[in-house]
């Protein structure tokens, strides 16, 4: 059978020429496969750079270098490669020193044409799918950080800056931030669940944030997000707690509505700590209605921190956690000095995606 750019790809080792040939022969010709077979276990690894395989077939035991040994070296250069540990030798030992081993399959010689081949399909086409799940997720992820603000909004007299570290490869956590007439909005969401599906909630929600811009009202921007976003949330059983702002650079004044959020913090620069606690429901929670416009004024030295709750669970997981949030903004010297010391923290992993904005009037 003729093979094609498409045809699964296998390494054979065997230090045994005419069964290293016998392999190759019957998985070309009768399974349709793509095949490079060695006889020497030393040139293994360099050809899993080569030749890309979707599986291993390897002997349990060829001079210089065992078949266990490879797969040891295999695992550390390509995590997750099927391999097939293949022997002569019917015992248990070998058994089990192959699954110890985490060979993905053991099979003793001589091998049916059809066992072979069928494992051989079966294990290379659960990689190839890993593999694209994985690529498809490495594109989510791209395209996730690629809608994240980059470039800070030029605001005379205040620094605003932000970050966000996912738990997984992509979250549901995102902060925005974009210019509006007297100086800029800025946003933290947090959409219920992780990964993928919660991902694309969020960037939903951005959209729909971004195209209210010019709606003054922003207790109206959250009626009109809510029965934008409302059948979307329901189809997926989730809803989105955030906190969306409107700063006036020339008056200092700050405009918020908090749905559902209740995790920003004002923290003043003579003393005392406010924390803005929610009064209206999160979107999407079928309550509707109720998103309440509130004002506030940052004075010179004045912070306004704003997080998800990942960030709770950077400390003891409650809403204690605030005052080392408080802590740290008193103690950073720059928005941006928040901002690091809190993603810092979640930098050895997560259990949840941490989001966090710092708004902060300069003296």
């Amino acid at each position: 059978m003729t093979t094609t750019e498409d045809s699964y790809r296998v390494l054979v080792l065997d230090d045994d020429p005419d069964i290293a040939e016998y392999t190759r022969t019957v998985l070309e010709r009768r399974g349709d496969c793509q095949v490079r077979a060695l006889n020497d276990p030393r040139l293994a690894v360099a050809a899993l750079e080569e030749f890309h395989p979707d599986v291993v077939v390897t002997d349990i035991e060829m001079p210089g270098m065992s078949g266990l040994e490879v797969l040891a070296l295999m695992r550390e250069a390509q995590p997750g490669l099927p391999v097939i540990v293949m022997t002569a030798h019917v015992s248990i030992d070998y058994a089990v020193r192959a699954l110890r081993s985490q060979a993905d399959e053991f099979l003793t010689k001589p091998i049916s044409h059809p066992e072979l081949i069928s494992t051989v399909r079966r294990l290379a086409a659960q990689w190839r799918s890993r593999r694209e799940a994985d690529l498809e997720l490495d594109r989510a992820t791209e395209v996730q950080r690629g809608l994240l603000p980059r470039q800070l909004v030029a605001l005379a007299g205040y620094q605003l800056d932000g970050g966000c570290t996912p738990a997984r490869a992509v979250g549901g956590d995102f902060f925005d931030w974009y210019p509006v007439s007297d100086g800029a909005a800025f946003t933290v969401a947090d959409v219920m669940g992780k990964g993928i599906g919660a991902a694309i909630i969020a960037a939903t929600v951005r959209s729909v944030l971004r195209s209210r811009a010019g709606e003054a009202d922003l207790g109206q921007v959250m009626s009109l997000a809510d029965c934008s976003l409302e059948p979307d949330l329901e189809r997926a059983g989730a809803f989105v707690t955030l906190f969306h702002a409107r700063l006036n650079v020339a008056l200092g004044e700050v405009r918020y509505v908090d749905a559902g959020h209740g995790l920003s913090l004002v923290v003043r620069a003579a003393g005392g700590v406010k924390r803005l606690a929610t009064t209206s429901f999160p979107l999407g929670s079928g309550l509707g209605g109720g998103w309440r416009e509130h004002i506030l004024t940052l004075l010179p030295g004045d912070s306004l921190v704003s997080v998800s709750d990942g960030v709770l669970d950077l400390f003891d997981g409650t809403l204690a956690s605030l005052d080392e949030v408080e802590r740290i903004a008193r103690s950073a010297s720059s928005a941006r000095g928040v901002v690091d010391a809190l993603l810092e923290k979640a930098s050895d992993g997560a259990p949840d995606d941490v989001t966090v904005v710092v708004l902060r009037r300069d003296l």
